[in-house]
């Protein structure tokens, strides 16, 4: 393995552990959600939903699979559509975390590419 495929599997393996960090947390918010169904503005499923593709894609990422960039990509659109529905609330904090995860993932996806 050369230096430079060696940078590659760490940015990926990066991404991957990131992946699994937000769905782990989207995934305990889903079920803070899920238990005050009636006080939530948000469904439930969705944030297991996005919390699913958050773990798959760095499932995919740890030793690359075919898929794992569409996933990945997938993953990030639902963090940007989370974004748009934590500012049209007013939580703009809520929305810089949701919004790091599509920032990251542009970033480590673009450098272990350039790389390999």
């Amino acid at each position: 393995m050369t230096p430079e495929e060696g940078s590659s599997a760490i940015l990926r393996r990066t991404l991957s552990a990131i992946g699994w960090l937000y769905g782990l947390w989207t995934g305990l918010l889903g079920a803070a959600a899920w238990h005050a169904r009636e006080t939530v503005t948000v469904d439930p499923r969705l944030l297991f939903l996005h919390a699913s593709l958050l773990g798959l894609s760095g499932a995919m990422l740890w030793k690359p699979r075919r898929g794992a960039m569409l996933v990945t990509l997938l993953a990030a659109a639902g963090s940007l559509g989370f974004v748009v529905f934590d500012l049209r609330r007013n939580g703009v904090q809520a929305a810089l975390i949701d919004g790091a995860y599509p920032l990251l993932a542009a970033a480590l996806l673009y450098n272990s590419r350039r790389r390999a």
